[in-house]
């Protein structure tokens, strides 16, 4: 499969202090020359991938674009396995930008660094370190301080009936030394009596929704100010809805970012980054994974995205397809789509 050709400009790591730029900036979509791709941000195997992936955006009505989105084929050097990402972000462009650049190596070092870790717990782990890291950058960049961004992921990963990872243990480098750069091996092949399952995490109301036998299955929660739970605990910390938003600011109730203080008050009491977390074994009636923010979900319910792109076996064509749905039904937002299609296990 041809890599989609939403190419952009490659983001910067470390925000300016100045006025940010206008636009939010995924890095490229590039194909490697092999079946390996060595831990590459947004990078496809040239051939032999046991999924399609599929990459859609538009800028849409708004004035600005503040989504990105980020994959990593054979995630942690496994082939079968896969990291997935859409961050929308708000206040500026900022926070989605370096959350789309930096997702990858947060999730891999909770997974490496906490190797007997439940995954849900180390991915809750991955997006703590990250919104401390963007708290630690809000301390010299005042636009960084302004700038909040919702978050998806799904990590597709390769275990046992235990949900471990036997295979890996002869085969990898020590932890210490993975943590610290991306994998320059080859990956390693799990045999097929392993089974396929999806991690999902997620905070705002960036969504995750699965086609089992063509009905969808949502993976993810949304963090909205119209959550009962989610507006007792705001209240709870002192904070107060107004007109649908969080203390009047945003209408998300989970982030990363959103580090403002106000006095001695913290924006950050009420917008946390504790993530919903779920797990999914993959059964052999499951087609296809959707990752989206809410320009699609806004005006697209779960079903009609399944069933609009249920007969279409081409993750490219399909994500384009429901970009171009959302645009015609009206959304007002941003709009970003991942489309990931699965082949049978052991099939590439």
């Amino acid at each position: 499969m041809a890599p989609p050709t939403l190419h952009q400009e490659s983001s910067v790591t470390v925000p300016p202090t100045s006025s940010p730029p206008v636009n939010a900036r995924s890095k490229p979509i590039t194909k490697s020359n092999g079946i390996d791709t060595f831990g590459t941000l947004n990078q496809l195997p040239s051939r032999h991938m046991s999924y399609q992936i599929g990459v859609s955006a538009a800028q849409g009505q708004r004035g600005t674009m503040e989504d990105t989105y980020g994959f990593v084929v054979d995630f942690d050097a496994v082939h079968g396995q896969g990291l997935f990402a859409v961050f929308d972000g708000h206040g500026n462009q900022l926070a989605a930008e370096w959350c789309g650049t930096e997702f990858h190596q947060h999730i891999l070092s909770a997974i490496r660094s906490h190797p007997n870790a439940a995954i849900a717990d180390a991915l809750s782990v991955a997006f703590d370190t990250m919104d401390k890291a963007l708290s630690h950058l809000s301390n010299t960049s005042e636009a960084m301080a302004s700038s909040g961004s919702t978050a998806v992921t799904a990590f597709l990963r390769i275990e046992d009936v235990n949900r471990r990872q036997p295979f890996m243990s002869t085969q990898q480098e020590s932890s210490l030394e993975r943590t610290s750069r991306p994998s320059e091996k080859a990956s390693i092949t799990p045999p097929t009596t392993c089974r396929r399952v999806l991690y999902c995490a997620n905070v705002g109301d960036s969504r995750a929704v699965l086609s089992r036998g063509g009905e969808p299955m949502r993976l993810t929660h949304d963090h909205r100010t119209s959550d009962i739970g989610e507006a007792a605990r705001i209240r709870n910390e002192n904070g107060v809805i107004f007109n649908g938003r969080v203390n009047g600011y945003v209408n998300v109730t989970r982030s990363l970012g959103d580090h403002i203080c106000e006095g001695d008050y913290s924006l950050k009491k009420c917008i946390i980054s504790v993530p919903y977390t779920s797990r999914t074994e993959l059964v052999d009636e499951d087609e296809f994974l959707i990752l989206a923010c809410d320009g699609l979900w806004d005006v697209i319910s779960d079903l009609e995205a399944v069933q609009h792109i249920q007969h279409i076996e081409d993750a490219e064509i399909a994500s384009l397809a429901l970009l171009d749905l959302a645009l015609a039904k009206g959304t007002h937002d941003n709009v970003t789509v991942i489309v990931v299609w699965f082949k049978p296990f052991g099939v590439a």
